[in-house]
């Protein structure tokens, strides 16, 4: 990925989870073991979506499945079980290279509201980044072109002097679109393959 002539990278977003982030191996095996069948981590989901945006409060939406349900279990459980996450050592340093290196820094994610306050509580993205968009709090998210430009107009940026890191192909095309300069994380990278791309991509520091 070349840098496009007189359009210095001024702004690195990271996404959350498979990013800077990640779940506890499993997790979604552990929510359909609560609920009693397969497919509840499928309804959860489905549910969640709605409060992604914060158009929804999550706790109704799951509480209303559990009751449809008939199950004998509550909100805070399937909750403590999203929060399972670890935060990458790796990619900390690297958000704080950056922004020696002069980049403005954000966090850019998908979450409703319960799961994104215990991530500002237990990880203080709010110190580690100089902002953080997450999804319940802009109304809009990721891959929705209008996310991103939300976020960049927020940075003070043009999109094609911010670089955004993702695990999931849809949301980069949709960061694309948006005339950022997006780079694909799947799994199979190491943190060693991110940092070639991010240099290819003009991001000092790393």
């Amino acid at each position: 990925m070349s840098t496009p002539a007189g359009s210095p990278v001024r702004a690195l977003l990271l996404d959350a989870d498979g990013v800077v982030q990640y779940p506890e191996l499993g997790w979604t095996g552990q929510l359909d073991d609560l609920g009693g069948s397969p497919g509840f981590f499928r309804d959860v989901s489905a549910a969640e979506l709605r409060a992604l945006t914060g158009e929804a409060d999550l706790a109704e939406l799951v509480g209303d499945l559990i009751d449809s349900r008939g199950l004998d279990v509550t909100f805070a459980e399937l909750l403590a079980i999203w929060c399972r996450i670890e935060l990458d050592p790796v990619m900390v340093k690297l958000v704080g290279r950056v922004r020696d290196a002069g980049l403005v820094t954000a966090l850019a994610t998908n979450q409703q509201s319960y799961r994104g306050a215990y991530m500002q509580q237990a990880f203080g993205y709010q110190d580690l980044f100089d902002r953080t968009f997450y999804s319940f709090e802009v109304g809009l998210r990721k891959p929705d072109p209008a996310y991103f430009r939300t976020v960049v107009d927020a940075l003070g940026v043009r999109p094609e002097e911010a670089v955004f890191v993702d695990d999931m192909l849809a949301n980069v095309l949709g960061a694309r679109e948006a005339g950022l300069r997006a780079v694909l994380f799947p799994a199979t990278d190491t943190h060693g393959h991110l940092r070639l791309k991010l240099r290819a991509a003009g991001v000092p520091g790393v």
